[in-house]
């Protein structure tokens, strides 16, 4: 039987994030272009490492389950556009969820990807703490697919240790939240269903992928449960519009995209 703790987040709406010029241009668009509905490629779910005895033997993080999955969770958006937001609103429910527990490192973890400390990534299980993102992965690396790392590893963690997923950056976008609890994802509690109807995370401006493919980092999870997500965008284009992905029930403008739902 499924079990989940659920947090619910009802504090500032997504409307007050746009009049506090926290995402510029605001206005969606209308009478949107096939290739603007088409701006969003795809979501990718990575399986980045599955802990092993010697995860669980290092206990000064917390209690990390063998054979936990750390997933990562990447928006594939076309070249030229941009990620704005994840975010919750009426009708469209932000909802990330596991049927056991998501890890949350106790010494070293963080509760976004930018606030993760190069200098500690090898101590203890860090590296395996659940977080949310909007590209990076450490306070000066963005988060980038195994399979397209070249550069690399500051891991020593097998087998992360030939391709960490990461690359350096030398500007990291700091992440605005708006409604969020992010307790969530910190090392009090122990919680399996992360979801909103009135709130997001953001990057003033927007932010791209560290290379051409454009594959933004949105969030790490890691747990030894079955996963679920269901995920909305705000993008902007390249010419400064702005178009807004939703899981189910799209209303006006905005685009049904089934892929931001996903069912291990």
């Amino acid at each position: 039987m499924n079990r989940y703790t659920s947090r619910r987040f009802y504090l500032v709406p997504l409307a007050f994030l746009f009049t506090m010029n926290a995402v510029p241009h605001a206005k969606v668009e209308s009478g949107l272009t096939e290739n603007v509905k088409s701006a969003l490629e795809g979501i990718v779910l990575e399986k980045y490492y599955i802990s092993d005895s010697l995860d669980v033997a290092k206990k000064e993080g917390g209690t990390l389950p063998q054979g936990s999955t750390t997933y990562r969770i990447y928006v594939d958006l076309k070249p030229g556009y941009s990620l704005q937001a994840v975010f919750g609103l009426p009708k469209h429910e932000l909802r990330i969820a596991t049927t056991t527990e998501f890890f949350n490192n106790k010494r070293g973890g963080d509760v976004t990807g930018d606030k993760i400390d190069d200098a500690r990534i090898n101590e203890n299980t860090v590296a395996l703490d659940s977080w949310l993102a909007m590209g990076a992965a450490t306070k000066s690396h963005f988060g980038i697919l195994k399979s397209e790392d070249k550069d690399g590893s500051i891991i020593k963690r097998s087998p992360l240790a030939q391709m960490d997923g990461l690359i350096k950056e030398d500007k990291i976008p700091p992440i605005a939240t708006f409604g969020l609890d992010l307790g969530f994802f910190g090392n009090a509690i122990k919680s399996s269903l992360f979801s909103t109807e009135n709130a997001s995370w953001a990057v003033l401006g927007g932010v791209k992928g560290p290379t051409s493919d454009n594959k933004i980092l949105i969030a790490q999870l890691t747990t030894n449960g079955k996963l679920y997500f269901e995920l909305n965008l705000q993008v902007g284009t390249p010419e400064g519009g702005i178009v807004r992905f939703v899981a189910k029930n799209p209303e006006s403008s905005e685009v049904l995209f089934k892929g931001l739902t996903y069912i291990e």
